[in-house]
């Protein structure tokens, strides 16, 4: 199984999420009341790190940490929600393995998500 993405998570519990890029990303973190960018994502190590507040980890790091439970029920919860690993979002469009490139289904950046290095 392949490590669902940290970014959908922090897309879900609705943070702001800085371009991707390499190294490490400054944002706002969520989980605390942030005026400044106190916290960082790398999407290459797929990480989320808050100086802040402390918070730290993968996908299921902070899942655990903002919902509580154990490492299984953090990885079904994360299948839920993530387009890495709920295989009815990746492959809804069955004659293709894509998602759709169609800038207005996407959001902001319209780039193609699949093309995404995953970890």
């Amino acid at each position: 199984m392949d490590k669902h993405n940290v970014s959908d998570y922090l897309n879900y519990i609705g943070a702001s999420l800085p371009a991707e890029g390499h190294g490490w990303r400054k944002m706002r973190c969520p989980f605390h009341e942030d005026r400044t960018a106190s916290s960082a994502i790398n999407f290459e190590l797929n990480r989320f790190k808050c100086h802040g507040c402390g918070v730290a980890g993968d996908i299921y790091d902070l899942i655990k940490h903002k919902r509580g439970g154990t490492l299984s029920e953090a990885i079904e919860f994360a299948q839920t929600i993530s387009t890495s690993g709920n295989p009815t979002i990746r492959f809804s469009n069955r004659g293709s393995k894509r998602l759709s490139t169609n800038p207005t289904s996407l959001g902001r950046r319209g780039t193609n998500i699949s093309s995404r290095g995953s970890s």
